[in-house]
């Protein structure tokens, strides 16, 4: 007799998952003249052919859902989604991505009221490209504290599943810090990184070979920090920076800010081990800083603004750096002149991250009211600017009334990330967006996760997100090692003189200051 009950029990639980399972009749449903509210909002986007599946949660209140997708003559989806959380299965939404390309795909969302009738809200659709997005995304992850954010590592997500791995992470107090992750044309298995404390240098990788240099060298304050590599894979623009930073504790505000009151560009050779500069961007009467070599290799653009003593919170508005690029040949060594891209300081702007296209015809760049620390500043905005005609124009479809920063392309140029704030105004989170033949960006979507909750309960931030083709395929634990090794010198032969003032700005007697 138990052994009966035991099979009678276990029959009901197979028919009840089987019930729970069964996707409902629902031709007989009523429409309803109003967009589904989906969370995360993926409606209306253009999406990569080889995005992990865009799970989301239906916000409309009801007892029963059921989402469709389809696209055109393809076998529909058909997904039961348990309490509104929809999670598409991976196998059919890569083979419906893989037939979609260039193709629109449509989700038809169905619920069911309370008194059980059926509801289809308006059909949503969304793009699929016939360009794929680089696989992979690097970047740091840090506890979002406003005044000194800890950082809890460098992680690879894999943007064609949902896996997510660890490059670097902070345990034992080794490193103070590490930081601009930089790789060269999205190549995994070529990159640099830049670490802080016992450990101070910059980190070579190239090919599985992991060099620590020690690039502080006379007349240098600082280590190299912000830097892009050159297409030859060789030469690296670099600049090392002083900040000041801040913490507003009387204005009612928890953002801190950063000002740069010194930074100054070198080309390093990694073949060569040396360091090459002019002083037309070492010291004098600017401050130079987030380098990044044009896709023909013969321009470094990067941002400035003059050297100015800072007092008072209001002079954060006089700090406004223009777009520039410099001429530089790293065959000869040579340097040219400075040149003003655009001059947004005249435009009452401050311009940061600008990121030259892999087609040559655009610069990707952050305007923001102030400085070039625009994280924090709900005024931070991506804008597209056209390098030939020199027009530059909002990106409205990828911007929002939150704070936008450190955009990124994927190898192709079709595509490219960015981090944001809109979705809580604290943590910073991956966006992605496309740019077609045209020119036109379209609408921006969030990084997807298994469950689409994910973000609800998420409490940090991501930073410096950098697109590779692939997993870096580097162990962690070499990696590691490699980065505690004892550091080599760069040459730094006949630097410039550096005449400016490094003292310390003078602060504003309602904040908190480090250096």
């Amino acid at each position: 007799m138990k052994r009966l009950a035991a099979l009678v029990g276990l029959l009901m639980v197979i028919l009840l998952t089987a019930s729970c399972g069964r996707i409902p009749n629902v031709s007989s449903a009523h429409t309803v003249d109003v967009a589904p509210r989906l969370d995360p909002d993926y409606t209306s986007i253009t999406i990569p052919p080889n995005i992990a599946p865009l799970n989301f949660r239906i916000k409309e209140p009801g007892s029963d859902y059921l989402v469709r997708i389809s696209s055109g003559q393809e076998r529909d989806i058909d997904i039961r989604c348990s309490e509104g959380t929809c999670r598409i299965p991976a196998r059919k939404w890569r083979a419906l991505l893989n037939a979609a390309q260039g193709k629109t795909i449509d989700y038809d969302i169905y619920v069911k009221g309370e008194d059980g009738r059926w509801a289809q809200f308006q059909r949503v659709s969304n793009h699929v490209a016939r360009e794929p997005i680089d696989s992979y995304l690097v970047y740091r992850r840090l506890v979002p504290n406003r005044a000194f954010s800890t950082i809890k590592g460098i992680f690879q997500r894999d943007l064609e599943s949902f896996e997510t791995s660890a490059l670097l992470t902070l345990r034992d107090g080794t490193f103070s810090c590490f930081n601009c992750h930089t790789f060269h044309q999205n190549n995994p298995n070529k990159f640099i990184i830049q670490s802080r404390g016992k450990f101070a240098g910059m980190t070579v990788v190239t090919d599985g070979r992991v060099r620590r240099i020690n690039t502080k060298q006379d007349p240098m304050f600082r280590p190299l920090a912000y830097a892009s590599w050159h297409p030859d894979g060789d030469h690296i623009a670099a600049t090392l920076n002083m900040f000041h930073s801040f913490w507003p504790i009387t204005d009612g505000r928890q953002d801190f800010e950063s000002i740069e009151k010194r930074g100054d560009m070198v080309v390093y050779s990694v073949k060569e081990n040396t360091i090459n500069t002019t002083a037309e961007v070492f010291g004098g009467t600017h401050i130079e800083t987030h380098p990044c070599w044009s896709a023909d290799g013969r321009h470094i653009y990067y941002v400035r603004h003059p050297t100015r003593r800072w007092r008072t919170g209001a002079d954060l508005t006089l700090f406004k750096s223009d777009l520039m690029r410099i001429a530089h040949d790293v065959k000869t060594g040579s340097w040219g002149k400075p040149e003003t891209v655009k001059a947004y300081s005249e435009l009452g702007t401050s311009c940061s991250f600008p990121r030259p296209s892999p087609c040559g015809k655009y610069v990707l760049h952050i305007l923001a009211d102030h400085t070039t620390y625009p994280i924090h500043q709900n005024s931070s905005d991506l804008y597209l600017l056209d390098i030939e005609t020199k027009e530059h124009r909002r990106l409205d479809s990828a911007s929002s009334d939150g704070s936008e920063s450190y955009p990124r392309w994927s190898s192709n140029g079709r595509w490219f990330s960015f981090v944001s704030n809109r979705r809580d105004g604290i943590s910073a989170l991956p966006y992605f967006a496309y740019l077609d033949e045209q020119g036109d960006v379209h609408k921006a979507f969030v990084l997807p996760y298994e469950d689409p909750a994910y973000y609800d309960t998420f409490t940090d931030t991501y930073n410096a997100p950098e697109l590779i083709k692939s997993k870096v395929d580097i162990e962690a634990f070499k990696l590691a090692q490699g980065m505690q090794q004892d550091a080599v010198d760069a040459e730094f032969p006949n630097p410039p003189t550096a005449n400016v003032d490094t003292r310390p700005v003078e602060a504003p007697p309602s904040s908190g200051s480090h250096y």
